[in-house]
């Protein structure tokens, strides 16, 4: 059976990006390091949180993943960008109850693609259909 799941951007996702850049920007400010390599490390990660959240928080980037279809083992991606890609489903796949960790070994890409979906990013009911689907795969 084919199951359509759309995503959407996710705010527990974005804050937890956020957060994890602050706690690195502080980490690199507590070190007693040259202002300069100080100043150089926080512009690095500012510009990595950037784009952390135009990619994979806020959905924004072409190949950004906006839906997905699921049948046994295979998926079926839709990107932004208008590709759509196909892979199948990895055994590292994570599958928690606030989150999951999709991981698609694509058959046009020689290395896998992973996608962090939290709770939030799509309606209660379709996260919970997800999970099911995944864990008995």
């Amino acid at each position: 059976m084919l199951k359509q799941f759309v995503l959407k951007p996710s705010r527990v996702f974005t804050s937890m990006l956020i957060i994890m850049h602050l706690l690195a920007l502080v980490s690199v400010w507590l070190i007693n390091g040259a202002p300069g390599r100080c100043l150089a490390l926080s512009l690095l990660i500012g510009i990595s949180l950037l784009y952390c959240l135009y990619r994979y928080a806020l959905l924004r980037d072409k190949s950004a993943w906006l839906s997905f279809s699921i049948n046994q083992k295979r998926v079926l991606i839709n990107t932004r960008g208008g590709d759509e890609w196909v892979g199948d489903i990895m055994h590292r796949t994570l599958v928690t109850s606030h989150c999951v960790v999709l991981s698609v070994s694509l058959d046009e890409r020689k290395f896998p693609v992973s996608q962090v979906i939290f709770w939030d990013a799509m309606p209660v009911e379709a996260f919970r259909q997800l999970r099911v689907r995944l864990k008995y795969l």
